[in-house]
């Protein structure tokens, strides 16, 4: 045992020393889990980024109050029941505002800013930044007409009655799409783009970066087997029926997580896939073997003897000694020179 301990520092020294590097592994990854409690039942999910850290903060909305219960940063009292949360980046700075819409007379309640109305009854808001200036538009679909109403912008005919409206950025152009998903058919009609049938009747829409960083991909959550089914991806089990899907970057990982809130016990259950692939580089190669310098010393240059040298006699220090050591600089024969002086 000691002797293996004395080779693997002897080969660690030599390795720094000479400027080679272990080889990396290649394609490796490892999925991360976390299970938090932040909430209680009736409590509404409302995950975002609330601190411009580009990370999702787990975060619930609790309607019989109107407070806002954000991990990390406390509570805040903003809205009120029959509201509907609506966080997001309203104002470009990089953090999602605490904001509602308010059904009863179409009112969208942003701190900080003045109350807009903009919807009727009926409406869902649906607010995402459609012009792709980093901030988040006012907008709405309107069940029964198909039509959506972006604030700013123009009213648009996209989708019918049963559809579930799902903006998000599909084709990497830093601009929300206008897209539906028909939970009948199991289709998803995204604006520009071609109709894709991925799902099936009762699944849960759930489009996230879970395979690039730069574009959503359309996903479902089938709440019956708790799997996650990501077009051009891999299907996931991850939760139970009961639970409220959520998306976003939780773990600061480079794609979107898995992730369910589960009401039953007001519990996260977070899972991520973590890429800790390492691109190889070439080590520069060791120094050629100088005229001179005994080869029971490499890394460093000492002569031959003689005369006989002592470790006061040169400046190196903590070196690499292989046998026969002519100069007797590692006399505990640990392999390592020149320890102390």
């Amino acid at each position: 045992m000691v002797r293996s301990v004395r080779v693997a520092t002897v080969l660690s020294l030599l390795v720094s020393m000479l400027g080679l590097a272990a080889a990396p592994s290649s394609g490796a990854t490892r999925v991360i889990t976390s299970t938090i409690g932040w909430g209680t039942q009736g409590d509404v999910p409302v995950a975002a980024n609330f601190f411009g850290d580009a990370r999702s903060d787990l975060a619930v909305w609790r309607p019989s109050t109107g407070v806002w219960h954000v991990r990390g940063m406390g509570s805040v009292a903003w809205g009120r029941a029959g509201d509907i949360p609506v966080a997001a980046d309203y104002t470009g700075d990089g953090r999602a505002d605490l904001a509602v819409f308010r059904p009863s007379d179409g009112g969208w309640y942003i701190r900080g800013r003045a109350m807009v109305r903009w919807g009727v009854k009926g409406d869902r808001p649906v607010a995402a930044d459609y012009t792709g200036d980093g901030r988040a538009d006012i907008a709405v679909f309107r069940p029964s007409t198909g039509q959506w109403l972006v604030r700013g912008g123009s009213t648009t005919a996209w989708g019918r009655a049963g559809d579930l409206p799902k903006p998000a950025q599909y084709v990497g152009d830093r601009r929300a799409d206008l897209a539906v998903f028909r939970p009948s058919t199991g289709q998803w009609f995204v604006r520009g783009a071609s109709t894709f049938a991925w799902g099936t009747a009762g699944d849960v829409p759930v489009p996230a970066t879970f395979l690039s960083t730069s574009a959503n991909s359309l996903a479902v959550w089938r709440p019956g087997t708790g799997v996650w089914f990501v077009r051009g991806g891999s299907s996931i089990a991850w939760g139970r029926a009961g639970d409220v899907p959520q998306t976003g970057n939780f773990l600061g990982t480079a794609v979107a997580d898995h992730v369910v809130w589960r009401p039953s016990n007001g519990t996260w259950y977070i899972r991520g896939v973590e890429n800790y692939t390492a691109t190889p580089t070439s080590p520069p190669p060791p120094p050629p073997p100088s005229a001179g310098c005994d080869s029971a010393y490499p890394g460093v240059c000492i002569p031959p003897p003689p005369p006989d040298l002592d470790c006061g006699d040169i400046t190196y220090r903590r070196f690499v000694v292989l046998p026969a050591d002519p100069h007797n600089f590692d006399s505990d024969s640990d392999g390592i020179g020149c320890e102390t002086l």
